[in-house]
């Protein structure tokens, strides 16, 4: 398995975001089962934000298209946001407020009800990981800031979210489960999913039925991206040990009651390089863009692949 040194805890799982995104290496053939699925993405593009020259990391794309949350450079993990202009282009529109403290605030998500979700470690409790917060977005500015209730926070600081992602509907929390040993040196990572109840977020019991070809032994998965029907999954898959680069994987399912299917890769963004380092998928409300954080020269850069 990938060694990573312990390190305090109240800032362990943000070195391990900074050590993950550097390091975290796969075999970009194993691991995924060609069994037709064709996902279509075609074309791939860069995506430019218009007064901003930055490193733009862990993208996503509002439900309603108009919006583009992003991190920005490695010492700074604070959430900014850009409104669209057309498929490839942004407006940058400053830091979404609110949400940026002294400490780290990454992964943003948001519902088609502006419900936003983040991680941050501001007010680590005594678990050291009730890590994700949640508030209302609207023009720039979250309202109503507050920690996620429920299962969905492990008590366990051995078992941590990496990310957060929110279903189209609200109902549904997909995390990377980050899984340590006792001395914080092997790990193991996950997709997990909570249903909404009331005010909590909580796993059901069956949760690991769904993701039976995606959660393996061979492999880590990390980075879940729903799409708002609930029939696809987008994510990042890297094998143990650690051998080449991530892979952005598909899988699909025809109903939100079964499994998912085996995955496979989603081969366009190699294209120019097998090697590419590509990172946090983020789907279009309808489904037809990918966007993904994309290293090039050292460079964190967005960019964008297509379908009919």
């Amino acid at each position: 398995m990938y060694r990573i040194p312990k390190n305090n805890r109240a800032i362990l799982l943000f070195v391990f975001i900074a050590l993950i995104i550097l390091f975290v290496k796969c075999n970009n053939d194993s691991g995924t089962n060609a069994d037709g699925i064709d996902p279509g993405f075609r074309n791939e593009q860069q995506v430019s934000i218009i007064s901003y020259s930055g490193n733009i990391r862990n993208p996503f794309i509002s439900k309603d298209d108009k919006y583009l949350f992003f991190n920005g450079t490695t010492n700074n993990y604070n959430i900014y946001y850009a409104e669209k202009v057309d498929d490839i282009t942004f407006t940058f529109k400053g830091e979404v407020q609110s949400v940026n403290s002294s400490t780290s605030e990454t992964s943003p998500t948001m519902d088609a009800s502006n419900n936003f979700y983040f991680i941050s470690n501001r007010d680590l409790d005594s678990t050291h990981n009730a890590v994700i917060f949640a508030g209302i977005f609207n023009n720039g500015t979250v309202s109503n800031l507050h920690k996620v209730s429920g299962t969905i926070n492990s008590p366990n600081f051995h078992n941590v979210n990496l990310d957060v992602n929110v279903s189209s509907d609200g109902n549904t929390l997909f995390t990377t489960n980050v899984m340590f040993d006792e001395d914080f040196h092997d790990y193991k990572t996950d997709i997990n999913f909570a249903l909404k109840s009331a005010n909590d977020f909580n796993i059901p019991d069956n949760m690991s039925d769904f993701f039976i070809s995606i959660n393996t032994q061979e492999s880590n998965a990390s980075y879940a991206e729903i799409s708002s029907d609930g029939l696809e999954l987008f994510y990042l898959q890297f094998t143990i040990p650690a051998n080449g680069s991530p892979k952005l994987c598909y899988a699909k399912r025809k109903n939100i009651d079964l499994p998912f299917s085996a995955p496979v890769l989603i081969t366009e963004p190699y294209k120019a390089d097998s090697t590419a380092f590509i990172w946090a998928p983020t789907l279009s409300g309808d489904g037809k863009r990918l966007y993904y954080q994309k290293t090039v020269s050292r460079n964190d850069m967005l960019y964008m692949i297509s379908r009919d």
